[in-house]
């Protein structure tokens, strides 16, 4: 081969690999362009959100129930609110999925273990799918934490197990707190990044010696657990609980909160009346959500109430020191 025609080759292998560049380069631009954009979650405002105009309740007869295991509701496009079926499990607890950039977390995982009874993960998987679908993410990383360490909030935590691309925070106070980064429990204030999202977490005990409160400042909610919710505050640590709903005052003080959410409806919208223990129809449910002005009078109640008894109040009851077993109506 003469100088002139390997001359030639190399000028064409180098016009081939710049070409071969110049597609590739064409190809990253157009395909970033079809990507969506991160998604933001500024506390300079309020995403807003809605509730459903009802829950689903449970019913007259819990084995001709024919409503969902879970019932699945969208505050708004990265936040959803989940309910066990009241039939499956009288506890009824609301559960919490949250979504940041490829993250979510799923905040406790109801009352019932078996997934043929309580197919929650199924139900979440699904959730994420149709939300990576519509952002335009994939392979986005699940967090599987709980408010607190009862067992009526973590039951179905066995059935993430062997979830791939998921994060189970464990089920002792140490492996809680570790996870969230708190060291002086309960009165250290963190803020935790859920990819973009900020979450402030603090412990409210008084209820359970683990328990969590959760603000999250994109949507102005106030996630208070089941140390603070319509029914029956069973307190097993009252001074505890007096600290932890003052402290939930000041946090609101400081930050603009539209509703305070949590775990369970156990009030009737009569005021002052529950539902028995143990009740698997409620068709005349209060709201999940509550108001300031309801903090508000938690926050006075610690003022009045200085023994051990059942305390009522028009939106919840205090049960100081008193079994988790006993209602008002025995």
């Amino acid at each position: 081969m003469n100088k002139n025609s390997a001359g030639f080759t190399n000028i064409k292998t180098i016009v081939s690999v710049a070409f071969v560049a110049v597609c590739v380069a064409v190809f990253d631009v157009a395909f970033s362009a079809l990507k969506e954009p991160p998604l933001t979650f500024p506390i300079d405002g309020r995403a807003s959100g809605t509730f459903p105009s009802e829950w689903i309740h449970g019913s007259k007869s819990a084995m001709d129930n024919t409503d969902p295991a879970v019932q699945v509701h969208a505050y708004n496009d990265h936040t959803f609110i989940l309910r066990e079926n009241k039939a499956i499990n009288y506890e009824g607890v609301f559960m919490y999925l949250f979504f940041g950039n490829g993250v979510a977390m799923l905040i406790d995982q109801g009352s019932t273990s078996s997934p043929a009874l309580f197919p929650l993960r199924e139900v979440v998987d699904k959730i994420i799918r149709e939300w990576e679908e519509q952002h335009q993410q994939s392979d986005i990383e699940l967090i599987v934490a709980n408010s607190h360490l009862h067992g009526d909030h973590y039951a179905a935590w066995n059935q993430f197990v062997d979830r791939p691309n998921t994060i189970m925070v464990g089920l002792t106070h140490e492996e809680m707190m570790a996870f969230w980064g708190i060291d002086n429990y309960p009165q250290e204030i963190v803020t935790y990044d859920l990819g973009g999202r900020e979450l402030v977490v603090t412990g409210t005990p008084g209820h359970q010696g683990s328990e969590l409160a959760i603000y999250d400042g994109w949507t102005d909610l106030l996630y208070t657990g089941d140390m603070f919710y319509r029914g029956r505050l069973y307190l097993e640590d009252w001074d505890a609980w007096v600290a932890s709903i003052r402290k939930l005052r000041r946090i609101a003080d400081r930050n603009p909160v539209v509703h305070l959410v949590n775990n369970h409806i156990e009030m009737t919208a009569e005021p002052g009346i529950d539902y028995p223990i143990g009740t698997t129809w409620q068709p005349n449910e209060p709201p999940m959500q509550m108001t300031l002005e309801m903090l508000d009078q938690a926050v006075e109640a610690t003022y009045e109430v200085n023994s051990p008894g059942i305390y009522i109040y028009d939106d919840f009851l205090i049960y100081n020191q008193i079994p988790w077993y006993t209602t008002t109506d025995l």
